[in-house]
């Protein structure tokens, strides 16, 4: 996130090397002409969860591992035959109370800042004497001393940045939303730890005395990103000071790499300055984002891709040759690659298509393909546009793509709720694999969207629902978000406190509205945002609260 050019004629014997196979590993020889990768990882995990799997087999298995995740690391704890590895796997589980029972070492192997603030003075002292020759206890003693912002903010920025980024929100309300001396800001604006402090608290819009000092950090300092920047630039707005919030974006800009950053920032300049500059430099953009798509830029490098060959030679439901398609493309100029792309032009593989030709392009061309629709027949075209525009952020369209989190598929399921699907559908003999089928992938969306559409409206909250849960979705809500104000429902969308929500809402939302727009569907999207602060145009939880 150059070789030569091969022929096509080797790019398609590659291909045709490529055999299909599925279900959990019969046995150890499965592994041994698979290279190291993501996938592999996947299918040892698997094998490991077999109950006849044994120590010896997960110690050959451990060995051809690329990537220790936590899910693995447990799964080999369990088979293996070493005491180390089960203890720290089991102290890992171990939940609080059970934990103080423990002995030191485990302790100190799961003990954290966040589960200081869940107990009590006299319990927290027992645990910093334990655990006196571990760095933590400095911290510990902070928590509970009688205030724990002055002792907080007396020590230096190493002891500041391990207390107040790792508390948790409703402590740092409780005992630190108090305003911090301009000294103070100009020790902590150079540790890079303060980017997360930056992003902990413009978000949450609880500390209404602590980001009070956040005005006085020098918009200069090296170790800021083009994020924190953009942040300082909203919190300054938030507090009335647009002159300064104009001269955090202009840094923003200037750091930000990617072009969806940029125009972020321009757009918000706009939108504070009404300066048309801003705006024509929006237009100017290659990207396609919501903020070209707000300030009417028309992208003439939309393309939809088509065909009426089927790929007989290449299993897309095989996650093994997408990984290798992922490896022999990396290096490649731009000939190269769209060398590669004419294999794939198929109907099979249109997403593989896409995905090399976007590459080839820079992503300066923007490839919206619209694969497996012999499986959509029924489905009305709002439903369609939504999965496509879910399915392109998750995976690019590619049916085998597997995430770090063993998320299975061109929809991205995670492995707990296609199993919840597929017994609720009643299917029989079902396998995680099965995910790697656009058929099911797509049966399985249906389902899932159908669920989530009964408490949400809008594709905005359908994506952050998707995404980080409907639990997450429903607290988001219920918050003091999205509401009608000053610069809503762009700044809402702006300060989403969870990372990956907040870009990947605004992705989805530029992705549904080009898929209608390519369907045919008449859709306009300012009325998208317009709806966004009527509650009950979007979701019923905020109606629950206020009726």
């Amino acid at each position: 996130m150059g070789f030569k050019s091969l022929s096509r004629v080797l790019l398609l014997c590659c291909v045709l090397t490529i055999t299909l196979f599925a279900n959990t590993p019969k046995d150890l020889s499965f592994f041994d002409d698979k290279p190291r990768s993501l996938v592999k990882d996947y299918y040892i995990y698997r094998y490991l969860k077999k109950p006849t799997t044994t120590s010896d087999e997960a110690d050959k298995l451990l060995g051809q591992t690329s990537r220790m995740s936590m899910k693995l690391f447990h799964a080999y704890a369990k088979k293996l035959d070493d005491p180390a590895f089960k203890k720290v796997s089991k102290c890992l589980k171990m939940k609080l109370k059970p934990l103080l029972k423990s002995d030191d070492e485990c302790l100190a192997i799961k003990f954290s800042i966040y589960s200081a603030t869940k107990l009590d003075k006299k319990e927290l002292k027992d645990v910093e004497r334990r655990l006196n020759k571990y760095k933590i206890s400095k911290a510990l003693h902070v928590i509970y001393s009688n205030n724990p912002f002055e002792s907080m903010v007396a020590g230096d920025s190493e002891l500041f940045f391990t207390i107040f980024n790792n508390v948790g929100s409703k402590y740092r309300k409780k005992y630190l939303d108090h305003t911090v001396s301009k000294k103070k800001i100009k020790e902590l604006e150079n540790n890079w730890n303060i980017n997360n402090t930056i992003k902990y608290t413009v978000t949450k819009r609880e500390l209404k005395n602590f980001n009070k000092s956040l005005i006085y950090i020098n918009r200069f300092s090296k170790v800021l990103s083009h994020e924190s920047l953009f942040f300082l630039g909203l919190n300054a707005l938030q507090l009335r000071y647009k002159k300064l919030a104009m001269a955090f974006f202009d840094e923003s800009y200037k750091r930000a790499y990617y072009r969806m950053d940029k125009d972020k920032v321009l757009f918000w300049q706009f939108l504070v300055s009404k300066d048309k500059k801003y705006k024509k430099l929006i237009e100017k953009s290659f990207d396609l984002n919501i903020y070209t798509l707000l300030s009417g830029v028309k992208n003439n490098q939309v393309i939809v891709p088509k065909t009426l060959k089927e790929n007989h030679n290449y299993d897309e439901k095989n996650p093994f040759g997408w990984t290798k398609l992922l490896k022999d493309s990396k290096g490649k100029n731009t000939k190269e690659l769209e060398e590669m792309a004419k294999n794939f032009l198929y109907t099979n593989t249109l997403p593989h298509y896409s995905y090399l030709m976007e590459k080839a392009s820079g992503y300066k061309k923007h490839y919206f393909p619209i694969p497996y629709t012999q499986y959509l027949k029924k489905t009305d075209k709002k439903r369609v546009a939504l999965i496509m525009a879910i399915a392109r952020q998750e995976s690019r369209l590619i049916p085998s793509a597997l995430s770090h989190s063993y998320a299975l598929g061109m929809m991205q399921f995670m492995p707990f709720l296609a199993r919840a699907i597929a017994k609720e559908q009643n299917i029989k003999n079902f396998d995680l694999d099965n995910m790697f089928d656009p058929k099911v992938a797509l049966k399985f969306a249906n389902v899932h969207l159908n669920w989530l559409e009964r408490s949400l409206y809008h594709p905005l909250f359908i994506a952050y629902a998707y995404n980080g849960g409907i639990g997450f979705t429903k607290k988001l809500l219920q918050t003091n978000i999205f509401r009608k104000g000053d610069y809503e429902p762009f700044l809402s969308m702006e300060l989403v406190y969870y990372d990956e929500s907040r870009k990947y809402g605004k992705k989805v939302l530029a992705n549904y509205v080009t898929y209608m727009q390519i369907l045919g569907e008449s859709i306009s999207i300012y009325n998208l945002f317009e709806k966004l602060t009527i509650p009950e145009e979007t979701d019923k939880f905020r109606t629950t609260i206020s009726n």
